[in-house]
């Protein structure tokens, strides 16, 4: 008995050393994520715009650093490995965002989705209203190529890799529900659209909801399902500015 008493601290020491190892080591895929935003890997140009094609050259980089990020996940986590990564979209909503018996995400996960993107959508648009835009059919196309790239890449850095330590080392949610949130949140008061202190906040919210959708099912669709729709009026706005 006093053997298991003396484990016990030694055990969860262990988990807090390891998760605060792995915090720092996630860091690296954070700072070269912010250095193919000026640096991509890629010198692509296919289209006339060169801010669209910095928004390919990015894009294919970033994945690339999802990939680095998925890998030490992969390394860290020895029990849950990448399970996570699945397309798995069933569970029950526990009830902070539905009626207070709870939902499920196979049904309630669209209804939530929509919601987001109308606000964020808006917010959006009234950042970039002053400047104006300027549609195209090629750059509203692009729109979802970009949306489905981004929505990967920051869900596998973000989002994926925290959710996943957490069930590897602990039974419990906050973890992963505290760094897949304020994580994000925090760099995107520097981020393209939304910014700034809304931003920020808006982000907190989104990734807090986007790490439970990963711990509720098990799974990675609705994460980046309600992702990708966030950003196909974001990419839409950003693309279509006014020259």
């Amino acid at each position: 008995m006093e053997a298991m008493q003396e484990q016990e601290p030694a055990g969860r020491i262990k988990q807090v050393v390891k998760l605060t190892v792995f915090s720092i080591v996630m860091f690296a895929p954070i700072a070269l994520l912010s250095v193919v935003v000026d640096t991509p890997l890629f010198g692509f140009s296919p289209f006339e715009s060169a801010f669209v094609n910095g928004m390919l050259n990015y894009q294919l980089s970033a994945l690339l650093v999802a990939g680095l990020a998925l890998l030490l996940t992969f390394v860290f986590a020895r029990k849950v490995r990448l399970r996570y990564l699945s397309m798995n979209r069933t569970g029950a909503m526990r009830p902070f965002f539905a009626n207070r018996a709870g939902g499920r995400w196979e049904s309630d996960g669209w209804f939530l989705g929509l919601i987001m993107v109308a606000i964020v959508g808006l917010v959006t648009f009234f950042q970039f209203l002053p400047a104006g835009f300027a549609f195209t059919w090629v750059h509203v196309l692009l729109v979802i190529p970009f949306a489905a790239m981004n929505a990967f890449t920051e869900e596998a850095i973000f989002r994926l890799p925290y959710v996943t330590m957490g069930a590897n080392e602990t039974n419990s949610r906050i973890y992963g529900l505290v760094m897949g949130s304020l994580v994000f949140g925090v760099l995107h008061y520097w981020g393209a659209a939304p910014n700034g202190l809304l931003g920020a906040i808006m982000s907190t919210i989104l990734g807090f909801v986007l790490a439970k959708s990963i711990q509720e099912t098990r799974g990675f669709f609705w994460a980046f399902t309600i992702h990708f729709m966030l950003d196909l009026p974001i990419l839409l706005f950003i693309l279509n500015q006014a020259p």
